[in-house]
């Protein structure tokens, strides 16, 4: 199969870039990568789709959820038609995040040529068996030049309203370019170690040519190591903000660290505005969440709730500089446990974009005040204790 090269040389950002203090990774970064902004499963999925049917030599993918809906469905007919075509697939799933759908709908991808890997079964009695460390990742790369990162998994949520789905709100990124290759070996480094399978050796091709001008570093954890690479991306990020800070994440704890980070900005008079849900998902998250709220008002975080469908984002912008969309929640199980992934982009393009579309996202969402939020029950505000106590456990 094949090795990815990546031609390092584009690495080199050129002289007098505005963006080298907000990035603490450079060593990290790959040039000559173009990125795209897709917003909700009404752009990502199409798109996806699009790259697994032009794959030639090998597609790798992993998803946290993988559902056996009308979203997975449509994922199992494209990628099972690649395997027949002869063309290696690679799909890790998680064994939580799968812990609902029927064992059938993955055998009949390995019996279709899809090589299926449950990434730590629920399951005692299986060899994978795992409870705490989650593959929380949402990556797919073909043919190490096509490759998407962001917070959308494979299932009905992120399909819109019309098409029977939930129409969650969520942010993913496509990219093509050296930078892809990263996202392939960060995908390959799963199997190796979980199931002994090197899905990445054989004979090399040619090194990936530039497409676009974005400087992008792929940010993951692993199963032994860069366990907190992206925590310190983003407290890099916040540490050098001199304008703004806009961070639009669905499952919203961020520990003592970056607490101390986002309220050090605003005592340096950086506007910080935080998205997140009204309704979570996961209730426990919303209540935990919920209890440093006031602490965070009375820092000067400007606090934002998503009023539509289940906001289900990850992502942040600063000083139209830098940029990261990704699957890291700010959260003790992100930080510490789970395989996460994040492509952090420097320079005005993308930032400046994804600003736009936070900004224009701010019109779906109501204002938290301190006034308003101190109006909570004493029953709501005790819930919220309790849960904030079991934070490192959500």
């Amino acid at each position: 199969m094949t090795r990815y090269r990546t031609r390092r040389s584009l690495s080199k950002p050129p002289p007098g870039t505005t963006w080298a203090p907000y990035c603490r990774h450079k060593s990290q970064l790959t040039g000559g990568n173009r990125t795209d902004l897709l917003v909700d499963g009404t752009e990502a999925f199409p798109a996806m789709i699009e790259a697994i049917d032009g794959a030639r030599e090998i597609v790798l993918m992993d998803s946290y959820m993988f559902a056996a809906d009308a979203a997975g469905r449509m994922f199992k007919d494209a990628l099972e038609r690649k395997a027949r075509q002869g063309v290696p697939v690679y799909l890790s799933v998680d064994g939580v995040g799968v812990i609902s759908e029927p064992t059938s709908f993955f055998e009949d991808m390995s019996r279709s040529g899809v090589h299926v890997l449950i990434y730590r079964s629920v399951k005692p009695w299986r060899r994978s068996f795992g409870l705490f460390r989650r593959n929380h990742r949402k990556l797919l790369a073909v043919d190490g030049r096509v490759g998407f990162c962001g917070g959308i998994n494979v299932g009905h949520q992120w399909l819109p309203l019309e098409r029977g789905g939930l129409g969650w709100h969520d942010l993913h990124l496509r990219l093509e370019g050296p930078a892809v290759a990263d996202l392939a070996r960060l995908a390959a480094s799963t199997w190796i170690v979980h199931s002994g399978v090197r899905v990445a050796r054989g004979s090399e091709a040619p090194a990936v040519e530039a497409e676009g001008d974005d400087y992008v570093s792929i940010l993951g954890s692993r199963e032994r190591n860069n366990r907190h690479t992206i925590r310190q991306a983003y407290l890099h990020a916040i540490r050098a903000a001199g304008q703004y800070v806009y961070i639009a994440n669905a499952y919203f704890l961020p520990e003592r660290g970056m607490r101390r980070a986002l309220r050090n900005a605003c005592e340096r008079g950086v506007d910080v505005r935080v998205m997140v849900p009204t309704t979570s998902d996961i209730l426990a998250v919303q209540l935990a969440s919920g209890a440093m709220y006031s602490r965070l008002l009375k820092y000067g975080v400007r606090i934002f709730r998503w009023r539509g469908p289940m906001m289900h984002a990850k992502s942040a912008v600063v000083d139209d500089q830098w940029a990261t969309v990704g699957s890291f929640n700010f959260d003790h199980r992100s930080w510490r446990m789970n395989l996460e992934v994040n492509a952090t982009i420097v320079g005005p393009r993308l930032a400046g974009e994804l600003s736009k579309v936070f900004l224009r996202d701010l019109e779906w969402c109501d204002e938290l005040t301190r006034e308003k939020w101190s109006r909570r029950s004493f029953f709501t505000k005790a819930l919220e204790w309790v849960f904030f106590q079991f934070r490192r456990f959500l």
